[in-house]
């Protein structure tokens, strides 16, 4: 994967944990849900902390 192409998933990425982090804060969602959005926002962050490791690896 490119550098170019790393930074794209990377913005998109950020941009789905801000909205799913807004979601689950600001909306009535029923438990089974938030526990759904909770472990995808665990992911997201997750895997951004491993793009953000290669980057520095680069």
């Amino acid at each position: 994967m490119s550098l170019e192409e790393l930074n794209k998933v990377i913005e998109v990425k950020k941009m789905d944990l801000e909205e799913c982090e807004h979601e689950l804060n600001n909306r009535y969602y029923p438990s089974i849900v938030r526990i759904a959005m909770m472990n995808y926002i665990v992911n997201l962050q997750e895997q951004l902390k491993k793009h953000d490791n290669d980057l520095i690896n680069l």
